[in-house]
């Protein structure tokens, strides 16, 4: 059997009879009751890629719109490139589930003819010149990467598709080497800091991962929602309205950390903030992340 791999299971296909309309399958590999929010963004930001068709620029800030669930299986992302320029380009995508299974209700479960997720992507050429400044500090728990060869540390889920067997999280605990570091912590606000990695990695050694998939680490505000809600080892159930993404340098490596803080929680919703590190301690992204509460 194949091992899952989220590059190859979020392929875009376009279609030769209508260029604007991607197709993709996002297999139970990525999902949990449904596919996770953060693969379902990624795919619409493949589909919009391939469309726009600009290997000259890379993904520099995204945002999607979750309207209802995605079940596994085949999606649809129609694709507007609302502008392309020389340095950079604007492009919206719908992605859209078949009717019968949408959300795996059946075609009398849909209210109305409307996308699934609605994305809309900002491309700018990497090599534009001007001041860098990367002022935020690394967290003092993400000093020091999982070994890669190190014991797999499985989550007990009693969800019934494959995410959680296809990726892998680490609660980070790098304080002490840290602090020898003069590296920062803060607990202002509840916040979890973890590693995550593929099973299978997107990536070669060496080599960048696909921007579009930053979503799918990002899509990790349940782990700042266990410290300020779940008593700090009890999981809080939550559905994604809203993700947002700011990309800032190349992903390269196996694992990837996350300081996932959460900065308010009223009327039933939950957001936050969420940084990206890679090993080397590059800053890679930040992700705003609205959720609608499930339990708690």
């Amino acid at each position: 059997m194949t091992t899952p791999n989220i590059l190859r299971d979020t392929t875009p296909v376009l279609d030769p009879a209508r260029p604007t309309e991607v197709q993709s399958i996002i297999t139970d590999a990525w999902g949990l009751y449904f596919a996770q929010g953060g693969v379902v963004m990624a795919a619409a930001l493949r589909a919009m890629e391939a469309v726009l068709q600009r290997p000259d620029l890379r993904l520099a800030s995204a945002s999607a719109t979750f309207c209802r669930p995605v079940a596994c299986g085949p999606v649809t992302t129609s694709v507007s490139v609302l502008r392309s320029g020389r340095r950079g380009a604007q492009v919206h995508g719908a992605l859209r589930t078949p009717p019968d299974e949408d959300a795996g209700h059946g075609a009398n479960g849909r209210h109305e003819d409307g996308p699934n997720v609605v994305a809309t992507a900002v491309f700018t050429d990497p090599t534009i010149p001007g001041p860098t400044v990367t002022p935020l500090p690394r967290p003092a728990e993400l000093l020091q990467a999982p070994s890669d060869d190190g014991p797999s540390a499985a989550i007990p889920s009693d969800f019934p598709l494959g995410f959680l067997d296809n990726t892998e999280w680490q609660t980070a605990t790098g304080t002490q080497a840290a602090a020898a570091a003069g590296a920062v912590a803060s607990d202002e606000v509840p916040r979890l800091a973890v590693w995550f990695r593929f099973t299978d990695p997107p990536a070669a050694s060496g080599t960048d991962w696909e921007p579009a998939l930053l979503p799918i680490p990002g899509d990790a505000l349940g782990s700042a929602l266990v410290v300020a809600l779940g008593g700090g080892n009890s999981p809080v159930g939550s559905v994604s309205l809203q993700i947002g993404v700011q990309v800032f340098a190349p992903m390269r490596g196996t694992w990837i950390g996350i300081d996932s803080r959460c900065t308010n929680v009223a009327n039933g919703l939950a957001n936050g903030v969420l940084d990206l590190w890679s090993e080397d301690g590059t800053h890679v992204a930040t992700v705003s992340q609205t959720a609608m509460l499930r339990s708690f």
